[in-house]
């Protein structure tokens, strides 16, 4: 089974509309799926090491098409010209997520891991020239190296990505500063791909010709939870650094060796000051909002647009060669409302994303994209996206059948790979959530004073209550007894009211 045929509707040429491209980068998107039909689509299944999941395989296929994609210059599209990238536009970076995802998603995240960090460097937020003229030969280099974001907790979640919570929920802290290092501690999971650093050095001694190493972690940390946003931050760190332990990888239902995923600890890790990637209070909390989550989605809703194109494709040239009484599956009226029906939700998902990019690079028109109307935007795209590659993947297997669902027909990879992808940085709740704060908001959680309070009362305390327990305590002392305290505070509670009640009348 294939999903390399040639449909009009389906070409970059008529799926990359020229108000949101240009021709140059619709002929970049045409070379992307040509690779994309020529070396990855063969391999999509060996990417998971095959039926048997075999982990040098997996790693093998892996690292090789990877290191193509870097000599194709996927990875540094987004790097300034002046550090040696490409310099391209925020389009081009979706369309390389989507095109990749078509062949497969994992290949397509690990080669949009490098795009992220390039942002957290380079944005509208800040520059930080010193770190990308040091990254910048690592980025550059003829072999190509990966890397890791990592962002989630094991306590809170996906409550990092709640704009409502104000970034209080970080556990992870950069507990103090000493000369010229933060000292980091705490516990995060998910990220990936991670693991212990003997497990990437026999990689790279396997096959250094296709695979430099790993370049490190940028983790989303907090100086102190209380203080939310103006203490929430970024800091980089290699990914042999002392004092860091690594779970072993999960085993995920996709994914399965593109995206290693494990438990991180941190302990008494000492990082340069130079690595705190954000300088200034609340800089890191843009950076957060705006490029780990807002961007992260958008790159999402892409990557989730690439496999329903691709379930879609499938469905589409197993219904051509299935025949009912001699007729194609797909000339027949219910099967072909069905195949267009899952057209129609590719291509709307597809110009959402594309419109939602096309505002991203116009921050003088729509704002900038850590606002919340912005990561609405961000988070309905990738919503609209997930529903839209959960009815392809859904519908490609009813179509096919018990096909649908064989190792052989190439679907089922698919249909365990979108979850994922739908499920990552929030998932579809967060993003409707979000969508609301943009909407209509901002406002908090019931609930989310009170737990402040609870957990730093002396910080959130209400005022008003303070000052009463502080005129208790001096009653208490002129009077020389609570219980005459209490008529005491009654009395001149009665003359308040008595006064108020005056003053309406006047």
């Amino acid at each position: 089974m294939s999903a390399e045929a040639n449909y009009l509707l389906l070409t970059p040429e008529h799926k990359y509309p020229r108000c949101f491209c240009t021709e140059e980068e619709i002929i970049m998107a045409k070379r992307i799926r040509e690779f994309v039909d020529k070396e990855v689509l063969p391999n999509r299944q060996n990417l998971e090491g095959g039926w048997h999941r075999d982990e040098e395989l997996a790693h093998k296929t892996l690292f090789e098409l990877y290191y193509k994609c870097h000599q194709l210059g996927l990875t540094i599209s987004n790097l300034p010209s002046e550090y040696g990238g490409l310099a391209l536009s925020p389009i081009v970076r979706y369309m390389i997520n989507e095109e990749l995802s078509r062949g497969d998603v994992g290949l397509a995240t690990l080669v949009g891991k490098t795009h992220w960090i390039v942002s957290f460097m380079y944005n509208r937020v800040q520059v930080r020239e010193d770190l990308l003229e040091e990254f910048a030969p690592k980025l550059t280099s003829n072999v190509p190296y990966i890397s890791c974001v990592n962002i989630s907790e094991p306590e809170g979640g996906a409550n990092i990505e709640d704009p409502a919570l104000e970034l209080r929920t970080l556990n992870t802290v950069i507990a103090k500063k000493e000369g010229d290092f933060w000292i980091l501690n705490g516990h995060k999971i998910w990220p990936g791909p991670a693991a212990d650093p003997s497990y990437w050095d026999k990689w790279h001694e396997k096959w250094p010709d296709k695979f430099a190493g790993h370049l490190g972690y940028w983790v989303v940390v907090t100086e102190d939870p209380s203080r939310g946003e103006d203490a929430a931050g970024m800091v980089y760190h290699p990914y042999n650094a002392e004092g860091v332990k690594f779970g072993l990888p999960y085993k995920k239902c996709g994914l399965c060796w593109t995206d290693e995923n494990v438990e991180i600890w941190y302990e008494n890790v000492k990082v340069p000051a130079k690595y705190r990637v954000d300088v200034k209070p609340g800089n890191g909390a843009k950076i957060i909002h705006g490029y780990v989550i807002g961007a992260g989605r958008l790159a999402a809703a892409a990557r989730l647009t690439g496999i329903a194109t691709a379930c879609l494709e499938i469905a589409l040239e197993w219904t051509k060669n299935r025949h009912i009484a001699g007729k194609p599956v797909r000339e027949r009226s219910y099967f072909a409302s069905i195949l267009a029906d899952m057209y129609r939700r590719v291509d709307l998902a597809r110009q959402y994303y594309l419109s939602a990019t096309w505002q991203l690079m116009h921050p003088e028109i729509y704002g900038e994209l850590w606002e919340p109307h912005m990561i609405a935007k961000f988070s309905a795209a990738r919503s609209f996206a997930g529903e839209a590659a959960m009815f392809c993947a859904n519908k490609a297997m009813e179509l096919m059948g018990s096909y649908g669902y064989v190792f052989e027909m190439n679907l089922e990879k698919y249909y365990r790979d979108f979850k994922i992808v739908q499920m990552w940085l929030g998932g579809a709740q967060r993003d409707a959530l979000d969508i609301a704060q943009g909407l209509y908001g901002p406002f908090k959680w019931a609930g989310y004073e009170e737990w402040l309070k609870a957990r730093w009362p002396k910080k959130f305390a209400n005022p008003k209550d303070v000052i009463e327990k502080e005129i208790d305590k001096t009653l208490s002392r002129a009077s020389g007894s609570e219980r005459e305290a209490e008529r005491i505070k009654k009395e001149l509670s009665k003359n308040a009211e008595y006064d108020i009640d005056e003053a309406m009348k006047g």
